[in-house]
Protein backbone atom coordinates (compact mmCIF):
# COMPACT_ATOMS: atom_id res chain seq x y z
CA UNK A 1 0.00 0.00 0.00
CA UNK A 2 1.45 3.36 -0.69
CA UNK A 3 1.88 6.04 1.87
CA UNK A 4 0.25 8.71 -0.56
CA UNK A 5 -3.09 6.88 -0.59
CA UNK A 6 -3.37 6.13 2.98
CA UNK A 7 -2.88 9.97 3.73
CA UNK A 8 -5.55 11.03 1.45
CA UNK A 9 -8.18 8.33 3.35
CA UNK A 10 -7.15 9.89 6.52
CA UNK A 11 -8.17 12.87 4.82
CA UNK A 12 -10.92 11.27 3.86
CA UNK A 13 -11.66 10.35 7.09
CA UNK A 14 -11.50 13.14 9.03
CA UNK A 15 -12.97 15.85 6.64
CA UNK A 16 -14.03 17.70 9.39
CA UNK A 17 -10.48 18.69 10.73
CA UNK A 18 -9.00 19.15 7.09
CA UNK A 19 -11.74 21.32 6.47
CA UNK A 20 -10.94 23.42 9.82
CA UNK A 21 -7.35 23.67 9.03
CA UNK A 22 -7.53 24.79 5.00
CA UNK A 23 -10.36 27.33 6.25
CA UNK A 24 -7.64 28.95 8.88
CA UNK A 25 -4.96 28.98 6.59
CA UNK A 26 -7.03 30.04 3.95
CA UNK A 27 -8.03 33.32 6.23
CA UNK A 28 -4.36 33.82 6.83
CA UNK A 29 -3.50 33.55 3.36
CA UNK A 30 -6.81 35.66 2.23
CA UNK A 31 -5.54 38.30 4.84
CA UNK A 32 -2.04 38.65 3.26
CA UNK A 33 -3.33 38.38 -0.38
CA UNK A 34 -5.75 41.20 0.16
CA UNK A 35 -3.77 43.63 2.14
CA UNK A 36 -1.11 43.43 -0.89
CA UNK A 37 -3.43 43.88 -3.33
CA UNK A 38 -4.95 46.67 -1.81
CA UNK A 39 -1.03 48.02 -1.45
CA UNK A 40 -0.20 47.53 -5.15
CA UNK A 41 -3.21 49.05 -6.43
CA UNK A 42 -2.42 52.08 -4.32
CA UNK A 43 0.94 52.12 -5.21
CA UNK A 44 0.26 52.11 -8.71
CA UNK A 45 -2.63 54.35 -8.57
CA UNK A 46 -0.02 56.42 -7.42
CA UNK A 47 2.04 56.00 -10.40
CA UNK A 48 -0.69 56.95 -12.90
CA UNK A 49 -2.00 59.83 -11.01
CA UNK A 50 0.83 62.09 -10.09
CA UNK A 51 1.01 63.94 -13.60
CA UNK A 52 -1.88 65.43 -12.42
CA UNK A 53 -0.11 66.97 -9.66
CA UNK A 54 2.05 69.08 -12.32
CA UNK A 55 5.56 69.70 -12.31
CA UNK A 56 7.96 68.20 -9.75
CA UNK A 57 10.91 69.86 -11.57
CA UNK A 58 11.55 73.31 -11.65
CA UNK A 59 14.27 74.95 -13.73
CA UNK A 60 15.09 78.70 -13.46
CA UNK A 61 18.15 80.59 -14.19
CA UNK A 62 20.94 80.95 -12.04
CA UNK A 63 21.76 84.16 -10.48
CA UNK A 64 23.37 85.55 -7.38
CA UNK A 65 21.52 88.28 -4.91
CA UNK A 66 23.25 90.83 -2.76
CA UNK A 67 20.72 91.91 0.26
CA UNK A 68 21.46 95.52 1.17
CA UNK A 69 21.44 97.44 4.09
CA UNK A 70 22.69 100.74 5.44
CA UNK A 71 22.25 102.14 9.14
CA UNK A 72 19.87 99.45 9.54
CA UNK A 73 17.53 100.55 6.95
CA UNK A 74 16.85 97.85 3.98
CA UNK A 75 17.63 98.47 0.70
CA UNK A 76 16.51 96.86 -2.82
CA UNK A 77 19.28 93.75 -3.21
CA UNK A 78 21.47 93.40 -6.11
CA UNK A 79 21.73 91.01 -8.62
CA UNK A 80 24.46 89.36 -10.19
CA UNK A 81 25.96 86.88 -12.07
CA UNK A 82 22.44 86.21 -14.22
CA UNK A 83 22.34 83.61 -16.93
CA UNK A 84 19.06 83.36 -18.77
CA UNK A 85 17.33 79.80 -20.29
CA UNK A 86 16.75 79.73 -23.77
CA UNK A 87 15.20 76.92 -26.06
CA UNK A 88 18.61 74.75 -26.56
CA UNK A 89 18.02 74.39 -22.79
CA UNK A 90 14.75 72.42 -23.61
CA UNK A 91 16.41 70.39 -26.21
CA UNK A 92 19.59 69.41 -23.34
CA UNK A 93 16.82 68.72 -21.03
CA UNK A 94 15.20 66.05 -23.21
CA UNK A 95 18.68 64.24 -23.66
CA UNK A 96 19.28 63.49 -20.47
CA UNK A 97 20.01 59.56 -19.64
CA UNK A 98 16.86 59.52 -18.01
CA UNK A 99 14.86 61.21 -20.81
CA UNK A 100 11.96 58.36 -21.12
CA UNK A 101 11.27 59.16 -17.68
CA UNK A 102 10.43 62.46 -18.37
CA UNK A 103 6.69 62.86 -18.92
CA UNK A 104 6.17 66.90 -19.87
CA UNK A 105 8.60 69.94 -20.12
CA UNK A 106 6.84 72.86 -20.32
CA UNK A 107 8.79 76.36 -20.86
CA UNK A 108 7.65 79.71 -19.79
CA UNK A 109 8.74 83.19 -20.21
CA UNK A 110 6.98 85.66 -18.05
CA UNK A 111 6.83 89.32 -17.84
CA UNK A 112 4.60 92.59 -17.53
CA UNK A 113 2.47 94.13 -20.41
CA UNK A 114 -0.05 96.56 -21.04
CA UNK A 115 -3.47 94.45 -21.01
CA UNK A 116 -6.56 96.76 -21.92
CA UNK A 117 -5.05 99.80 -20.41
CA UNK A 118 -3.47 98.03 -17.07
CA UNK A 119 -0.21 95.91 -16.36
CA UNK A 120 -0.67 92.57 -16.01
CA UNK A 121 1.35 89.41 -15.76
CA UNK A 122 1.15 87.51 -18.86
CA UNK A 123 2.77 84.08 -19.43
CA UNK A 124 4.01 82.77 -22.56
CA UNK A 125 3.16 79.25 -22.47
CA UNK A 126 3.18 75.97 -25.01
CA UNK A 127 0.04 75.18 -24.62
CA UNK A 128 -0.24 71.44 -25.75
CA UNK A 129 2.79 70.80 -23.07
CA UNK A 130 0.90 73.02 -20.26
CA UNK A 131 -2.99 71.84 -20.63
CA UNK A 132 -0.94 68.62 -19.89
CA UNK A 133 0.70 69.54 -17.17
CA UNK A 134 -1.95 71.28 -15.67
CA UNK A 135 -4.75 68.60 -15.84
CA UNK A 136 -6.56 70.16 -13.00
CA UNK A 137 -7.63 73.42 -14.98
CA UNK A 138 -11.10 73.84 -15.36
CA UNK A 139 -11.71 76.11 -18.84
CA UNK A 140 -14.85 77.61 -19.48
CA UNK A 141 -14.71 78.25 -23.47
CA UNK A 142 -12.55 76.28 -25.47
CA UNK A 143 -8.89 75.52 -25.17
CA UNK A 144 -6.18 77.73 -26.94
CA UNK A 145 -4.48 76.70 -29.77
CA UNK A 146 -2.14 78.90 -29.63
CA UNK A 147 -1.21 81.89 -32.44
CA UNK A 148 -3.70 84.26 -31.33
CA UNK A 149 -5.69 82.53 -28.41
CA UNK A 150 -5.40 83.58 -24.88
CA UNK A 151 -6.05 82.45 -21.54
CA UNK A 152 -7.54 84.32 -19.01
CA UNK A 153 -7.15 83.67 -15.32
CA UNK A 154 -10.20 84.02 -13.26
CA UNK A 155 -8.78 87.48 -11.35
CA UNK A 156 -7.41 88.77 -14.94
CA UNK A 157 -10.30 88.27 -16.95
CA UNK A 158 -12.51 89.96 -14.02
CA UNK A 159 -10.43 93.16 -14.07
CA UNK A 160 -10.74 92.93 -18.24
CA UNK A 161 -14.59 92.80 -17.43
CA UNK A 162 -13.96 89.40 -19.79
CA UNK A 163 -16.80 87.06 -18.05
CA UNK A 164 -19.76 87.15 -16.71
CA UNK A 165 -21.41 84.95 -13.76
CA UNK A 166 -24.77 82.98 -14.88
CA UNK A 167 -26.94 81.07 -12.21
CA UNK A 168 -27.41 77.03 -13.28
CA UNK A 169 -30.64 75.62 -13.22
CA UNK A 170 -30.68 72.46 -11.48
CA UNK A 171 -26.58 72.57 -10.43
CA UNK A 172 -26.29 71.62 -13.97
CA UNK A 173 -23.18 73.35 -15.86
CA UNK A 174 -21.81 73.45 -19.44
CA UNK A 175 -19.24 71.48 -20.31
CA UNK A 176 -15.66 72.87 -18.68
CA UNK A 177 -16.97 74.49 -15.52
CA UNK A 178 -17.59 72.21 -13.60
CA UNK A 179 -15.51 74.08 -10.59
CA UNK A 180 -18.48 76.52 -10.60
CA UNK A 181 -21.22 74.25 -11.26
CA UNK A 182 -20.98 73.02 -7.14
CA UNK A 183 -21.54 76.43 -6.27
CA UNK A 184 -24.41 77.21 -9.08
CA UNK A 185 -22.77 79.54 -11.37
CA UNK A 186 -20.82 79.40 -14.47
CA UNK A 187 -18.68 81.28 -16.08
CA UNK A 188 -19.83 82.45 -19.50
CA UNK A 189 -17.72 85.11 -21.76
CA UNK A 190 -18.40 88.64 -22.20
CA UNK A 191 -16.36 89.46 -25.12
CA UNK A 192 -14.53 87.46 -27.16
CA UNK A 193 -10.99 90.09 -27.71
CA UNK A 194 -8.60 91.76 -25.50
CA UNK A 195 -5.97 94.20 -26.56
CA UNK A 196 -2.26 93.24 -25.04
CA UNK A 197 0.58 95.85 -25.96
CA UNK A 198 -2.29 97.42 -28.51
CA UNK A 199 -2.35 94.04 -30.37
CA UNK A 200 -5.61 92.17 -30.06
CA UNK A 201 -5.93 88.56 -29.09
CA UNK A 202 -9.23 86.38 -29.23
CA UNK A 203 -9.57 84.79 -26.02
CA UNK A 204 -10.18 81.17 -26.32
CA UNK A 205 -11.60 80.23 -22.39
CA UNK A 206 -11.42 81.32 -18.73
CA UNK A 207 -9.60 79.42 -16.37
CA UNK A 208 -12.04 78.67 -12.97
CA UNK A 209 -10.63 79.50 -9.79
CA UNK A 210 -7.39 78.03 -8.89
CA UNK A 211 -6.65 79.77 -5.50
CA UNK A 212 -3.10 80.31 -7.31
CA UNK A 213 -0.68 82.49 -9.12
CA UNK A 214 -2.48 81.49 -12.45
CA UNK A 215 -5.59 83.33 -11.32
CA UNK A 216 -4.24 86.85 -12.19
CA UNK A 217 -2.33 85.73 -15.33
CA UNK A 218 -2.84 86.30 -19.11
CA UNK A 219 -1.73 83.22 -20.38
CA UNK A 220 -0.27 84.15 -24.13
CA UNK A 221 1.78 81.56 -27.00
CA UNK A 222 4.96 81.63 -25.74
CA UNK A 223 6.47 82.80 -29.39
CA UNK A 224 3.79 85.42 -29.14
CA UNK A 225 5.34 86.89 -25.34
CA UNK A 226 8.64 86.77 -26.42
CA UNK A 227 7.97 88.98 -29.73
CA UNK A 228 6.19 91.47 -27.50
CA UNK A 229 8.85 91.63 -24.86
CA UNK A 230 11.58 91.71 -27.46
CA UNK A 231 13.21 88.31 -25.99
CA UNK A 232 13.71 86.04 -28.79
CA UNK A 233 14.23 82.48 -27.43
CA UNK A 234 14.19 83.32 -24.18
CA UNK A 235 13.00 81.81 -21.26
CA UNK A 236 11.95 82.57 -17.09
CA UNK A 237 10.98 79.25 -16.32
CA UNK A 238 11.01 75.36 -17.25
CA UNK A 239 8.81 73.10 -15.83
CA UNK A 240 9.21 69.27 -16.05
CA UNK A 241 7.32 66.55 -15.17
CA UNK A 242 8.71 63.00 -14.03
CA UNK A 243 6.39 62.03 -11.35
CA UNK A 244 5.55 58.27 -11.95
CA UNK A 245 5.94 55.55 -10.31
CA UNK A 246 9.53 54.53 -8.86
CA UNK A 247 10.98 57.82 -10.92
CA UNK A 248 14.09 58.38 -9.57
CA UNK A 249 13.60 62.04 -9.44
CA UNK A 250 17.12 63.07 -7.24
CA UNK A 251 19.00 61.43 -10.20
CA UNK A 252 16.97 63.05 -13.55
CA UNK A 253 17.27 66.51 -10.68
CA UNK A 254 20.95 65.68 -10.78
CA UNK A 255 21.07 64.93 -14.79
CA UNK A 256 19.53 68.19 -15.52
CA UNK A 257 21.54 70.05 -13.99
CA UNK A 258 24.58 68.72 -15.16
CA UNK A 259 23.22 69.47 -18.55
CA UNK A 260 22.24 73.01 -17.86
CA UNK A 261 25.25 74.39 -15.00
CA UNK A 262 23.93 77.65 -15.33
CA UNK A 263 20.67 76.73 -14.14
CA UNK A 264 18.91 75.95 -10.96
CA UNK A 265 16.80 73.29 -10.54
CA UNK A 266 14.88 72.22 -7.90
CA UNK A 267 12.86 69.18 -6.90
CA UNK A 268 9.27 69.80 -5.47
CA UNK A 269 8.04 66.62 -3.17
CA UNK A 270 5.89 67.43 -0.89
CA UNK A 271 2.83 66.36 -2.40
CA UNK A 272 4.66 63.09 -3.46
CA UNK A 273 6.43 62.35 -0.24
CA UNK A 274 3.37 62.95 2.00
CA UNK A 275 0.91 60.24 0.02
CA UNK A 276 3.78 58.01 -0.92
CA UNK A 277 4.61 57.80 2.82
CA UNK A 278 0.91 57.11 3.66
CA UNK A 279 0.70 54.08 1.74
CA UNK A 280 4.51 52.98 3.19
CA UNK A 281 3.00 53.59 6.29
CA UNK A 282 -0.28 51.63 5.15
CA UNK A 283 2.36 48.80 3.85
CA UNK A 284 4.13 48.24 7.35
CA UNK A 285 0.99 48.41 9.02
CA UNK A 286 -0.60 45.33 6.37
CA UNK A 287 2.81 43.47 6.99
CA UNK A 288 2.22 43.79 10.49
CA UNK A 289 -1.57 42.70 10.32
CA UNK A 290 -0.70 40.05 8.00
CA UNK A 291 2.65 38.39 10.47
CA UNK A 292 0.11 38.17 13.12
CA UNK A 293 -2.83 36.69 11.15
CA UNK A 294 -0.16 34.35 10.04
CA UNK A 295 1.18 32.92 13.46
CA UNK A 296 -2.36 32.72 14.55
CA UNK A 297 -3.02 30.09 11.53
CA UNK A 298 0.65 28.29 12.28
CA UNK A 299 -0.11 27.90 16.03
CA UNK A 300 -3.60 26.59 15.25
CA UNK A 301 -1.59 24.30 12.69
CA UNK A 302 0.11 23.16 15.15
CA UNK A 303 -2.22 22.83 17.95
CA UNK A 304 -4.58 20.60 15.61
CA UNK A 305 -1.71 18.54 14.29
CA UNK A 306 -0.37 17.67 17.89
CA UNK A 307 -3.61 16.32 18.56
CA UNK A 308 -3.88 14.56 16.02
CA UNK A 309 -0.69 12.85 16.83
CA UNK A 310 -2.02 11.70 20.27
CA UNK A 311 -5.42 10.50 18.71
CA UNK A 312 -3.79 8.61 16.00
CA UNK A 313 -1.00 6.98 18.11
CA UNK A 314 -2.29 3.19 17.44
CA UNK A 315 -2.69 3.79 14.19
CA UNK A 316 0.75 4.84 13.83
CA UNK A 317 1.93 1.87 16.05
CA UNK A 318 0.45 -0.28 14.13
CA UNK A 319 2.53 1.09 10.74
CA UNK A 320 5.33 0.75 12.32
CA UNK A 321 4.71 -2.63 13.52
CA UNK A 322 3.65 -4.12 10.13
CA UNK A 323 6.79 -2.16 8.64
CA UNK A 324 6.28 1.38 7.79
CA UNK A 325 9.40 3.06 8.84
CA UNK A 326 9.92 6.99 10.74
CA UNK A 327 10.39 8.14 6.94
CA UNK A 328 7.36 6.90 5.70
CA UNK A 329 5.38 8.04 8.90
CA UNK A 330 7.11 11.62 8.08
CA UNK A 331 6.13 11.57 4.43
CA UNK A 332 2.92 10.31 5.02
CA UNK A 333 1.55 12.95 7.76
CA UNK A 334 3.27 15.91 5.58
CA UNK A 335 1.54 14.86 2.36
CA UNK A 336 -1.73 15.21 4.89
CA UNK A 337 -0.50 18.97 5.59
CA UNK A 338 0.64 19.86 2.06
CA UNK A 339 -2.42 19.02 0.54
CA UNK A 340 -4.41 20.57 3.15
CA UNK A 341 -2.20 23.92 3.27
CA UNK A 342 -2.37 23.41 -0.73
CA UNK A 343 -6.28 24.23 -0.61
CA UNK A 344 -6.26 27.06 1.86
CA UNK A 345 -3.99 28.46 -0.02
CA UNK A 346 -6.22 28.72 -3.18
CA UNK A 347 -9.20 29.69 -1.54
CA UNK A 348 -6.86 32.24 0.61
CA UNK A 349 -6.03 33.48 -2.68
CA UNK A 350 -9.63 33.32 -4.35
CA UNK A 351 -10.69 35.10 -1.33
CA UNK A 352 -7.96 37.50 -0.83
CA UNK A 353 -8.62 38.74 -4.34
CA UNK A 354 -12.46 39.29 -4.06
CA UNK A 355 -11.56 41.19 -1.00
CA UNK A 356 -9.32 43.68 -1.90
CA UNK A 357 -11.92 44.43 -4.53
CA UNK A 358 -14.59 44.92 -2.66
CA UNK A 359 -12.72 47.51 -0.40
CA UNK A 360 -10.44 49.28 -3.02
CA UNK A 361 -13.64 51.40 -3.52
CA UNK A 362 -12.56 53.15 -0.10
CA UNK A 363 -9.20 52.80 -0.38
CA UNK A 364 -8.99 54.98 -4.32
CA UNK A 365 -10.57 56.96 -6.42
CA UNK A 366 -12.60 55.38 -9.35
CA UNK A 367 -11.21 53.77 -12.35
CA UNK A 368 -8.34 51.88 -9.97
CA UNK A 369 -7.94 48.41 -10.73
CA UNK A 370 -6.71 44.94 -9.05
CA UNK A 371 -6.01 42.52 -12.09
CA UNK A 372 -5.39 38.80 -11.38
CA UNK A 373 -1.14 38.22 -10.24
CA UNK A 374 0.16 34.89 -10.94
CA UNK A 375 2.67 36.18 -8.96
CA UNK A 376 0.66 36.79 -6.38
CA UNK A 377 -0.93 33.46 -6.53
CA UNK A 378 2.56 31.55 -6.36
CA UNK A 379 3.10 33.97 -3.42
CA UNK A 380 0.17 32.36 -1.59
CA UNK A 381 0.51 29.10 -1.93
CA UNK A 382 4.17 29.26 -1.22
CA UNK A 383 3.19 30.80 2.09
CA UNK A 384 0.31 28.59 3.35
CA UNK A 385 2.28 25.79 2.34
CA UNK A 386 5.22 26.89 3.87
CA UNK A 387 3.27 27.93 7.19
CA UNK A 388 2.02 24.40 7.27
CA UNK A 389 4.87 22.63 6.73
CA UNK A 390 6.92 24.44 9.21
CA UNK A 391 4.04 24.05 12.03
CA UNK A 392 4.00 20.77 11.58
CA UNK A 393 7.30 19.98 11.87
CA UNK A 394 7.53 18.77 15.39
CA UNK A 395 4.11 17.24 15.70
CA UNK A 396 5.37 15.20 12.57
CA UNK A 397 8.98 14.47 14.49
CA UNK A 398 7.39 13.20 17.01
CA UNK A 399 4.79 11.18 16.03
CA UNK A 400 7.68 9.22 13.84
CA UNK A 401 9.40 8.51 17.21
CA UNK A 402 6.84 6.88 18.94
CA UNK A 403 7.95 3.44 20.04
CA UNK A 404 5.62 0.34 18.10
CA UNK A 405 5.28 -1.71 21.12
CA UNK A 406 4.38 1.24 23.50
CA UNK A 407 1.93 2.23 20.55
CA UNK A 408 -0.16 -1.60 20.30
CA UNK A 409 0.07 -2.07 24.01
CA UNK A 410 -1.78 1.31 24.16
CA UNK A 411 -4.48 -0.61 21.61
Amino acid sequence: MRISTIALANLRRRKGRAVFLAAGIAIGVGTVVALLGLNSALREEIGSQMDRFGANIIVTPHSGNLALDYGGVSIAGVSFDQHQLSGDDIDRIRQIPYRKRLSTVAPKLLGSLDVEGRNALVAGVDFASELRLKRWWRISGRPPQGGKDVLLGYDAATTASAIQIASVKNGAADDGSAHHAARGETLQLAKDSLKIAGNEYRIAGVLGQTGGPEDRMVFVSIGEVQALLDKPDQLSVIEVSALCKDCPVEDIVAQIQKALPHAKVSAIQQAVRARTDAVERLSRFSLIVAAVVLLLGALMIFTTMMNSVVERTKEIGVLRAIGFRRGHIIRGLLIEVAVVSAAGGLLGWAGGLIASRLALPFFAEAGATIGVSAQLALFAMAVSLGTGLVSSVYPVLRASRLDPADAVRSM
